[in-house]
């Protein structure tokens, strides 16, 4: 049986899609300070659903744009390494839904 290959297409959507998000994580990291931190400086509290909705969208796009890069380290030093990454990535994944972060 051949190994499948990654065509070039193929490498470069992934790579767009990682760029993709990391730049939506970072803006939102940013708009986000500011409005929690700068703020309630001056006077200014805001809270409510939209400003955790902002956070959720922002650590699924940080999950997005780190995974490819972790997964491709744990393959390459082994299964235990592998297994941690799998494990860590289910962690991460139910406190992003939950709300723990």
């Amino acid at each position: 049986m051949a190994k499948r290959t990654t065509t070039r297409s193929e490498y470069a959507a992934r790579n767009d899609l990682v760029r993709l998000c990391c730049y939506v994580a970072l803006v939102l990291a940013g708009v986000l300070l500011i409005i929690t931190n700068l703020l309630p400086l001056c006077g200014v509290e805001i809270t409510g659903r939209i400003i955790g909705v902002m956070n959720m969208i922002k650590d699924i796009a940080l999950l997005i744009g780190i995974v490819f890069a972790a997964y491709s380290f744990a393959r390459a030093h082994g299964k235990v390494t592998t297994i941690i990454f799998w494990i860590a990535l289910a962690i991460y994944v139910a406190c992003v839904i939950c709300g723990l972060f």
